[in-house]
């Protein structure tokens, strides 16, 4: 990722202006948006490896850590292609300049896609295990995401073997990426498609009383993640060539980094926080308030919270009974019904 030499630049504003553009050349600006986001992600990095090895901390365990890391992987594809698709590097000469493989394989489909299709399956979670009641696990849970996936696939491999020119280009006069507008709206009703499903199963769980938020966590990534697709959908159709425009390019970048870290923080901001410095009392409040709400059927953490325990303390004694755990399992340990933790 060369950063701008000043006469190609210039050769760039001066070919865009034949063609009756008016191209802003790459300077500090992008570089600065460049190293900002880097280093916010590599803070994340951090964040997803915590919540990856605290996964059987049953605060975390309960927002399905392993979607919330996959989530994270696919916001820095997301990223890496903003970065080419956007703009804001050099792409002559490396390799940002395949742009069918980072602009459309790794930020559309394993961009994008892949986030807005882990929002629904987690919302179809939530909906399965609270209104259902059926564990979510098994054929039922995993048939939708995998036709889902072979869809995407199957786009990818279409738009690998067509013409560029009716896919994804490179521009090497402009040292750009453009996609074709009949492939541009077919991946946009695919995501406003998953989005409104996201909404759909949202709205079917409002019911659910809990104190830890299910509901409002749903539509809160719902609406954040619909306002991102609303802001990409007017900058992409009402200007197709936005990467040549500086402030629109920055704007976009920006504003799609941090609709993917306010749904990411929204989500495990409170668990990871609890985690690292209140570890031990914020499970006991937790574990309080999920027999408060009379959830521990839905949730069915005993097993897991005892078996933490049981790592921290190994002074628990085990016995078995009988469980229907939606999200893990089928065997509970435990020495009370409810729990205290000391070490």
């Amino acid at each position: 990722m060369a950063f701008p030499d000043t006469a190609f630049e210039e050769q760039r504003v001066l070919v865009a202006a034949s063609a009756g553009m008016t191209l802003d050349p790459r300077n500090t600006a992008d570089l600065v948006i460049v190293i900002l986001l880097s280093v916010i992600y590599g803070i994340n990095l951090f964040a997803a490896l915590f919540v990856l090895f605290n996964r059987k901390y049953p605060p975390i365990k309960s927002k399905v850590p392993l979607i919330m890391v996959a989530m994270y992987v696919s916001s820095v594809f997301w990223f890496i292609g903003d970065l080419a698709v956007d703009g804001h590097v050099t792409l002559v000469g490396s390799v940002l300049e395949h742009c069918r493989g980072f602009g459309f394989w790794l930020r559309i489909l394993v961009g994008v896609c892949t986030i807005t299709s882990l929002i629904a399956m987690r919302c179809y979670t939530y909906y399965l295990v609270f209104n259902k009641n059926i564990p979510a696990r098994g054929l039922r849970y995993f048939l939708p995401l995998g036709i889902y996936y072979l869809c995407l696939i199957a786009c990818g491999i279409v738009v690998s073997v067509l013409d560029p020119t009716k896919s994804v280009a490179y521009l090497p006069e402009i040292d750009l990426c453009n996609m074709a507008k009949p492939l541009k709206i077919t991946m946009f009703v695919i995501l406003w498609v998953t989005v409104a499903l996201s909404g759909l199963i949202s709205w079917k769980t409002r019911n659910i009383k809990s104190s830890f938020n299910e509901v409002r966590e749903m539509f809160f990534t719902f609406f954040v993640i619909l306002a991102a697709l609303i802001t990409n959908t007017a900058v992409q159709f009402a200007h197709p060539y936005y990467p040549i425009s500086r402030k629109y390019r920055i704007v976009s970048t920006l504003f799609d980094a941090a609709c993917v870290n306010v749904l990411w923080w929204g989500i495990m901001a409170k668990p990871v926080y609890n985690c690292l410095f209140k570890r031990q009392v914020y499970l006991q409040e937790w574990t309080d308030k999920l027999y408060q709400d009379g959830l521990q059927k839905e949730y069915e953490m005993t097993k897991y919270i005892t078996e933490y325990a049981l790592e921290e303390t190994h002074t628990l004694e085990t016995y078995k009974q009988p469980s229907h755990d939606p999200f893990y399992g089928t065997e509970v340990h435990s020495t009370h019904s409810r729990f205290s933790f000391s070490h």
